[in-house]
């Protein structure tokens, strides 16, 4: 069943497994390892815990954006800047995951509650033109769901020598 024809009740409940796949797979590493890279080229876990954390941020108001404003603009970002900017290296990767698990849980609980009707609302992305609530959500629970994969890759390069 694609994402388009996939009722709200439907969607929520793939996010809200999703995220939780995503918590399980990040908690289940150690925090000793959490900095460590041992994919040449690629995220630490820890870069990978900010990264989401930041798309959840931006996801987030991105939802309340669409359900409290008529048809916003979506203000993209450059996750490529972010690392650097956002000092990656320095943060802790524990509180970016605390801040993960409580937007998906407000996430869920609010569009949880919404009426049938919103997940029609509409945004204007600057790439992709409009797109209703129920299509922005769609990309988020995929954005979980691969970032669960990335994780596990790192953890298979960690524990699997």
């Amino acid at each position: 069943m694609s994402e388009s024809v996939k009722s709200s009740q439907e969607q929520l409940a793939e996010f809200i497994k999703n995220g939780d796949e995503f918590i399980s797979i990040a908690k289940s590493i150690s925090s000793k390892d959490l900095k460590k890279t041992p994919i040449a080229g690629e995220w630490s876990a820890a870069y990978v815990l900010h990264h989401m954390c930041d798309g959840e941020m931006h996801f987030a108001t991105r939802y309340i954006t669409n359900l409290a404003e008529a048809t916003p603009n979506i203000v993209p970002f450059n996750e490529d800047v972010y690392p650097d900017r956002l000092q990656y290296e320095k943060r802790d990767p524990l509180a970016s995951l605390a801040a993960i698990e409580a937007i998906q849980l407000a996430i869920a609980n609010i569009l949880g509650t919404i009426p049938e009707s919103d997940w029609s609302r509409t945004s204007m992305h600057p790439e992709s033109g409009m797109m209703t609530l129920a299509e922005l959500f769609a990309m988020d629970t995929r954005h979980s769901k691969s970032h669960a994969g990335q994780l596990e890759e790192i953890i298979d390069a960690l524990y699997t020598k």
